[in-house]
């Protein structure tokens, strides 16, 4: 994955299609019900199955529970994972760790590693995806989904995005997972667990509260792209740790979610707390860093700058069940570590 490709692909959390400034529509949405119907679930003594699920592209009905599951979204995996399901084959993510994983989801696999799945510029490899034998296919945050549909849908029961590419929340394609696999208790129980550890974050660091924000991402020009949108998934995490994006961003002018600015614009940045990432380029990083305007902004020089490895941004961009509480436990104590510096 190139530079560019993987910079544009983390500010649209799925490589989505480019607009105006070559990044992509607003991701994230409300937690919209998965429609589905279950006769019964396992916690109430009786057969979960058959499952019907109805999606954005059609009806999936898994007769009986699935053995040898696929699962092709950073959600799906991650879910099942945390409800002690084990796939045969997921997503590779590369860039993070050699092994393809993420230090949020190596920790939950068990026994023989699943198969690593690469898309490509349209999607996953059907072929190598019937090579699995799956009886599921989880793809309700596949981006590609609307491409592979039809082939994978006559290779086993597939589910789809309710609402559109990149635009689901978590919480909706994590309670489509649980239906899924005949766990929908255990699913609404696994997100009112993880939504508690996000609630719990203001009164951990109470520092947090009201401090007005900025996350960035570094393009290899040099031009620094700022997330302006309130419903973008990143910004209303970190509103739900209790900070504000503040109305000069907000107002930032283009009609996506981002703007790109300038070195020479870069003034807006100046809040309380500014986040950036720079593609794991350190060669890009030292030469923002040594830029004088950029040197010169007050959040950098009182110490409330905090730069973001791949490994901080991507769960940021992309928050599972997993990925979430690993936020918790490792960029937000470096928030609250700046937000004091901020006073």
């Amino acid at each position: 994955m190139s530079l560019m490709r993987k910079s544009m692909r983390l500010l649209a959390t799925a490589g989505a299609m480019a607009l105006g400034l070559g990044l992509a529509t607003a991701c994230g949405g409300g937690d919209t019900e998965t429609a589905a119907t279950a006769p019964a679930s396992p916690q109430g003594g009786g057969s979960a199955f058959p499952v019907t699920l109805t999606h954005k592209l059609g009806t999936t009905t898994i007769k009986a529970a699935p053995q040898r599951i696929v699962a092709l979204g950073e959600v799906d995996q991650d879910t099942l994972l945390a409800l002690g399901v084990q796939p045969v084959g997921m997503a590779e993510l590369t860039g993070i760790q050699p092994d393809g994983l993420t230090p949020w989801t190596a920790p939950k696999l068990a026994g023989a590693k699943p198969t690593l799945l690469k898309a490509g510029e349209s999607g996953f490899s059907v072929e190598q995806i019937a090579a699995l034998k799956p009886d599921l296919i989880l793809a309700g945050g596949d981006y590609y989904i609307d491409k592979e549909y039809a082939n994978l849908s006559q290779i086993a029961p597939t589910t789809a995005y309710q609402t559109g590419p990149a635009e689901d929340s978590w919480q909706t394609i994590a309670k489509q997972v649980a239906q899924a696999i005949g766990k929908p208790a255990e699913g609404d129980r696994l997100v009112a667990d993880v939504e508690a550890k996000i609630a719990s974050v203001k009164t951990t660091y109470p520092e947090l509260s009201g401090k007005e924000f900025a996350l960035t991402s570094v393009f290899p020009s040099g031009n620094i792209g700022v997330l302006k949108s309130e419903t973008d998934i990143s910004n209303k995490l970190f509103g739900e740790f209790g900070m504000v994006l503040p109305e000069a961003i907000k107002q930032l002018p283009g009609e996506g979610f981002a703007a790109e600015l300038s070195m020479e614009k870069i003034g807006v940045l100046d809040v309380d707390l500014l986040f950036s990432h720079y593609n794991d380029d350190p060669a890009t990083q030292k030469k923002i860093e040594g830029n004088k305007l950029f040197a010169g902004l007050d959040v950098v020089k009182r110490g409330s700058y905090v730069p973001l490895d791949l490994k901080a941004f991507w769960p940021l961009r992309t928050p599972t069940p997993l990925a979430i509480p690993y936020v918790i436990d490792n960029v937000v104590p470096e928030a609250a570590k700046a937000a004091k510096a901020a006073g």
